[in-house]
């Protein structure tokens, strides 16, 4: 059974991420440290790399860093960009994809078997494929992503250009890594960012929707029913009853 290596200071990311492989039918292992996720990674056969880079005792990329030299050949898969340049560093240095928070277990599932198949046991021994490394320009498209989704004018066009590449290329580029083209990105990082405050905050659905950076209130309506199935104000009444008892 492939063993996957999780390493994320949130406890709670820790179990959802860990129960989620285990169901899947890989083996965990979980670090809430940059240092328990390099000792474990030092005594513990690992087929797979799961890293939060925003940790509180390991800087930024220094642990894909560490982890490189430990785990020679293994695919990291990573989250918590600092910045821009540390998603350039972490292409460059081998990590395999990238992917967002709030988690979304299915598609941290989906990448971690594209890169470490569950062998049936019906299945001839192959020899495992070198991972192919994501592109820094994925890598830094992501980033821009989750830093800038409150700008309403936020288009591929303008990240396309600022990384001095062709609009045509950065949507192959990001539909080939990640099964989503830019503009399904956005609205996903923008609908994740509006249901954290519907949780947490009495604003208004206008006030919801700017901050979130949709460009109107209906916009804002159409996209979160496209990506939960329900209206913003059901999304909150639903909420609000789970977290009353109702």
């Amino acid at each position: 059974m492939p063993t996957v290596l999780v390493i994320d200071e949130n406890r709670a990311t820790l179990d959802t991420i860990g129960r989620a492989l285990q169901s899947a039918g890989f083996s965990v292992a979980l670090a809430s440290t940059g240092l328990e996720g390099l000792r474990l990674a030092g005594r513990r056969a690992v087929d797979l790399v799961v890293a939060d880079l925003r940790l509180p005792d390991v800087a930024d990329v220094e642990v894909l860093k560490q982890l490189r030299q430990t785990l020679a050949g293994v695919p990291v898969i990573v989250t918590g960009l600092a910045s821009t340049a540390s998603a350039v560093e972490a292409g460059k240095l081998g990590a395999v994809d990238y992917f967002e928070k709030p988690v979304l277990t299915d598609r941290l599932v989906q990448l971690v078997r594209a890169n470490v198949p569950v062998p049936e046991a019906s299945s001839p021994t192959r020899p495992m494929a070198e991972p192919a490394r994501v592109s820094p320009q994925v890598m830094r498209t992501m980033h821009v992503i989750e830093n800038r989704y409150v700008e309403t004018a936020l288009n591929v066009g303008s990240v396309a250009q600022d990384l001095g590449v062709s609009t045509e290329h950065l949507c192959r580029v990001l539909k080939r890594h990640t099964g989503l083209t830019f503009v399904r990105l956005l609205r996903r990082t923008r609908v994740r960012a509006a249901c954290r405050l519907l949780q947490t905050t009495t604003l208004s659905m206008k006030e919801i929707a700017s901050r979130a950076g949709f460009s109107s209130a209906s916009r804002f309506d159409r996209d979160f029913k496209t990506v939960c199935g329900v209206s913003p104000s059901e999304f909150r009444a639903g909420f609000w009853r789970k977290a009353v008892g109702g």
